[in-house]
């Protein structure tokens, strides 16, 4: 996610012409996010069915690591599977909305007329961290996909200069963790097996 700090979706009330506060009515955030303009200038999410929550796009050096992380999975992505950075995994009940920087799923499913897919249908999930989105990803994100059941949440901490792969999904929360510093080459074996070289990952400085 981006570098500047998330911001509510207060921010956006008067071009919406609505006083979306700090909390909305349950029930009324799909109805919200789905009435905002479609814009390429920021991100919206419902990360704990409280709140909208707003994120610029991403920096240089963010998207730097998201063609470095394609570049490393792609000898290894299995027919029919492609990536996908602007869809949202959408959950109605309780209502949930994440924008993976980086997901993988299967092209037919990719190939909606919707902005939206279902979390049945992602096997990976990524997510590069930056200043402003540390407590997300590395937190509400990772119980929002382990909640999700999606097999493999892979967290590219361009922060602290390591990669964590979540697998394993099981009531709600991860069972295997695996960190390895950027630099390393390490294996994947769910939801496909892959042998990904960090090399080319970029740290924070």
């Amino acid at each position: 996610m981006p570098d500047d700090e998330e911001s509510q979706m207060t921010a956006l009330a008067a071009e919406q012409e609505t006083d979306f506060g700090t909390e909305a009515v349950k029930g009324e955030l799909l109805a919200i996010l789905d009435s905002l303009p479609e814009s390429n200038s920021w991100r919206a999410e419902i990360l704990d069915g409280e709140n909208i929550t707003v994120s610029p796009c991403p920096s240089g050096a963010h998207d730097r690591n998201i063609r470095a992380i394609e570049r490393a999975l792609d000898p290894y992505l299995p027919e029919g599977m492609d990536y996908a950075g602007n869809l949202e995994i959408r959950v109605f009940e309780p209502e949930r909305v994440v924008v993976p920087d980086l997901f993988v799923a299967p092209v037919d499913v990719l190939t909606t007329r919707k902005n939206w897919v279902s979390p049945n249908d992602v096997v990976l999930a990524i997510e590069v961290v930056s200043p402003g989105s540390r407590r997300n990803d590395r937190f509400l994100k990772l119980a929002r996909y382990a909640e999700m059941s999606i097999p493999c949440y892979l967290l590219v901490d361009q922060l602290e200069a390591c990669t964590v792969v979540f697998s394993r999904p099981k009531g709600g929360e991860y069972q295997d963790t695996a960190k390895h510093e950027f630099g390393a080459t390490f294996k994947l074996s769910d939801p496909f097996e892959a042998e990904i070289d960090s090399s080319s990952f970029i740290p924070y400085d």
